[in-house]
């Protein structure tokens, strides 16, 4: 058993959570008994993790339970919360997905290049009517949230492959024991209007329903489907499915109790009390005070007479460096910047990417995985009966990522220029980030060098030196002329 974060979760949730995938010895058939008790595991150890993380993405932490820190009615008792694991996520997933990745099939050793036509066909058809630049988007943000996510692939109404993203709230894949970890089912399932459990497990060539009666687990009649393997991918966000923000959960919880703590000085001392010494108040008094806001105590015994504030003592300076310390401490940990910060904002060139290298390395790592994910789905759908794309025509499958970042464009072109004669026109055409594919601009270069070499051209003589002999020919000087 592998806990994570263990005392975080212990101190929110009085429990460890656990992180480990289900494993079964290999062979292992399903059985609703086996089911019961996959569920079962997963609903008491693992599912409480994911539903606290769900729950801070969605900005609902532990400082809004009522029960949290409760202070005596008579106190002020603000209750705030940054959005920091919304904002992280977003701003990461704006870097690493937010311009789609693109596929492409490279020149495989056999594959002609009417193959090689129809293999992209198949690739725009299926990513057009599968709309999966939002599944990937879904994928990556719940890989983000959860440490990882699931594509299910399945046939629609027409005999078409297609494929959803499922988050891992209420699925869960299972492996086999071997040092390989071969997929064996994949289990979702959700909860009926009678609150059943309803749902599906796959394995490698069938899909079955099933319900849960006051009997147990029931199974329906099992349906062939034709991916040739578990019809499911599990993305993960790192080796270990940690999610983007859960390593700075505790920083965040801390910064929410010290927002509404200074929220709540700020409102006593908008409401603080008036002492009055050396004279007692009627109640016309004090509501004369309270309502007029004047004070005008007078008479022969004022001696000894003073009002003032309570005033409690200010811990603004504490707070405020305990605020800053915090936030820098999630933007760093969680290496995500904070990129409405100012400073951020006028850097360029080498200071930027200096600045952006962390959530760049981590991207780096997520797409080492992600690509993982998009070739199991490849290998899936070339499973499928389909004539176009089939047998080994996934593997010729390219997957390019593209980063989502500003561009300092001046410096790239002095870059490129001063690399002119030293590398090739390839590669300094490659510096650019606004050329995505150097070759194919070369390809546009040369077609434009002509196009401008036929416009001088056209229209004009090409062979005037053989003119300027034939009118020699004739004679046009004096000598030669009649006149």
């Amino acid at each position: 058993m592998a806990h994570e974060f263990h005392s975080f979760y212990y101190d929110q949730m009085q429990r460890e959570p656990e992180t480990e995938d289900f494993r079964v010895p290999a062979g292992t058939e399903m059985t609703p008994e086996l089911l019961q008790r996959l569920i079962d595991e997963f609903e008491q150890a693992h599912k409480p993790r994911y539903e606290y993380l769900d729950a801070a993405y969605r900005g609902h932490y532990a400082i809004f339970d009522r029960a949290w820190r409760r202070k005596p009615d008579y106190k002020p008792d603000n209750r705030m919360a940054a959005d920091f694991a919304y904002t992280i996520t977003q701003t990461f997933e704006g870097y690493f997905i937010g311009v789609p990745m693109t596929l492409s099939v490279r020149n495989a050793e056999g594959m002609p290049d009417s193959r090689k036509s129809a293999v992209e066909a198949f690739i725009a058809e299926f990513t057009a009517r599968n709309l999966q630049e939002d599944v990937d988007a879904e994928l990556s943000k719940m890989a983000s949230k959860f440490g990882h996510a699931y594509e299910m692939l399945y046939q629609d109404e027409d005999g078409m492959p297609r494929s959803i993203a499922v988050a891992p709230l209420t699925a869960f894949m299972v492996y086999d024991d071997s040092v390989l970890k071969r997929p064996l089912f994949f289990v979702r399932w959700f909860y009926g209007d009678d609150g059943a459990i309803k749902g599906s497990w796959s394995d490698a060539a069938q899909v079955v329903d099933f319900a849960r009666t006051n009997e147990g687990f029931a199974f329906g009649e099992p349906s062939a489907h034709a991916f040739g393997s578990v019809p499911a991918v599990d993305f993960r966000q790192n080796t270990e499915g940690r999610g983007l923000y859960e390593g700075v959960l505790s920083l965040i919880e801390q910064y929410n109790a010290v927002l509404s703590e200074k929220a709540n000085d700020v409102e006593y001392f908008s409401d603080c009390y008036m002492v009055v010494k050396g004279k007692e108040l009627d109640e016309s008094e004090i509501e004369n005070i309270r309502e007029n806001k004047i004070i005008n105590l007078f008479g022969e015994s004022t001696e000894g007479l003073d009002v003032m504030f309570l005033v409690k003592p200010n811990a603004d300076g504490v707070q405020e460096n305990l605020i800053n310390r915090l936030e820098t401490l999630i933007y760093k940990t969680a290496m995500v910047p904070d990129i409405t910060d100012d400073n951020f904002a006028t850097a360029s060139g080498i200071a930027l990417k200096m600045r952006m290298m962390p959530m760049s390395n981590l991207a780096r790592n997520k797409e080492l995985k992600f690509r993982r994910g998009v070739q199991e789905r490849m290998r899936l759908l070339a499973a499928y009966p389909n004539a176009d794309f089939a047998g080994d025509d996934w593997q010729a499958v390219e997957v390019t990522m593209h980063r989502n970042m500003p561009d300092d464009l001046q410096s790239e072109a002095s870059v490129a220029g001063q690399l002119s004669g030293i590398v090739s026109e390839e590669t300094q055409l490659s510096v650019l980030s606004c050329v995505s594919d150097p070759k194919a601009e070369m390809q546009r270069k040369r077609d434009e060098q002509e196009e401008k070499a036929d416009a001088i051209s056209g229209g004009m003589p090409t062979n005037r030196t053989a003119q300027a002999d034939d009118t020699e020919e004739e004679g046009t000087n004096d000598e030669g002329s009649d006149l």
